[in-house]
């Protein structure tokens, strides 16, 4: 055993938080076998207040905040978030060092019974918190009311199986970290349901200055996935949103080329542009900023108010 092998590995305490925490830290392990790899659990603010819609409590940041100063306090070494939970801009004395292969990206509709959706009355319910989610799937189902869920996938399942709605939206990597079974109908096109920044992907996020832990990390990163990630959140700094109104961007690569879909909107009326963007690799994160540029300009035009 390496002096010094211990490494403290933070995450919430959530089931699928430790799941995915554990499956990383597997990776970790075996890219580093003299290492002593030991995770503890903190409770966020997101967790404690899980029966408030994020949206009415700050929403950025607030699964990642305790975690983050439990590495500045160097309680812990490591960090390991869903991409999709990190804000924007995060505390200077930290880094995003590694992100491991991404997992599906897509958003999964599940309905009560596995009854296809057509099956169920003109006020088809469906429950979801997000605006991203809610924008976008107002216009595959203009007829459907969307009522606020919250609470870990166990939860949320129960809920469903309860009869409280007719249908949920679940990331699907949440899902398939659990080893739940997807139905095959149940997955959402990007087309209908562009996802949210980093949905998928796992962030290790460790001191800025501790080279020895971005040297173990970056033994698991994808090179790809990286590239993919930083391009979104690339765009997500530029826009300086979070999850309080309809935010959508999805980075994908093809040989020495990246396509960049994002969209923006107001979650009160509904409206929304969305851009697709091509470039070559080399230049993802100008796309991203050009990207971000475009949309403002063009909800700007078309009066579409972001932050409100």
């Amino acid at each position: 055993m390496i002096r010094d092998s211990r490494i403290v590995v933070v995450t919430r305490g959530s089931l699928l938080a430790r799941r995915q925490t554990e499956q990383t830290v597997a990776q970790l392990q075996v890219a580093n076998p003299g290492y002593n790899f030991e995770i503890i659990t903190l409770s966020t603010q997101g967790d404690r207040q899980a029966d408030r819609p994020l949206t009415s409590f700050g929403g950025t940041g607030v699964f990642v905040k305790e975690l983050e100063i439990a590495l500045l306090n160097k309680e812990a070494d490591i960090a390991i978030h869903s991409t999709k939970d990190v804000p924007g801009k995060i505390p200077e004395k930290l880094l995003l060092a590694s992100f491991p292969p991404r997992e599906n990206p897509y958003d999964v509709l599940l309905t009560r019974d596995s009854l296809p959706v057509e099956d169920y009355n003109k006020k088809l319910v469906i429950g979801t918190g997000s605006p991203r989610r809610i924008i976008q799937l107002q216009k595959l189902f203009p007829n459907a009311i969307f009522k606020d869920l919250r609470g870990n996938i166990g939860t949320r399942l129960n809920k469903l199986s309860e009869g409280q709605y007719d249908a949920i939206v679940i990331a699907a990597a949440g899902l398939i970290r659990l080893g739940i079974q997807i139905p095959q109908h149940a997955f959402l096109s990007i087309e209908h349901c562009l996802p949210s920044v980093g949905q998928g992907a796992i962030a290790i996020q460790c001191r800025a200055d501790d080279k020895r832990v971005i040297d173990l990390v970056s033994k698991v990163n994808d090179k790809e996935t990286e590239i993919a990630i930083r391009t979104e959140r690339a765009f997500l700094s530029r826009i300086e949103g979070g999850c309080k109104f309809p935010l959508a961007a999805f980075a994908q690569i093809n040989e020495d080329m990246i396509s960049f879909d994002a969209l923006a909107g107001d979650g009160k009326t509904g409206r929304f542009v969305r851009i697709k963007n091509t470039a070559d690799i080399s230049g993802s994160y100008q796309v991203a900023i050009e990207t971000a540029e475009e949309l403002l300009e063009n909800c700007k035009k078309q009066n579409i108010i972001l932050f409100d």
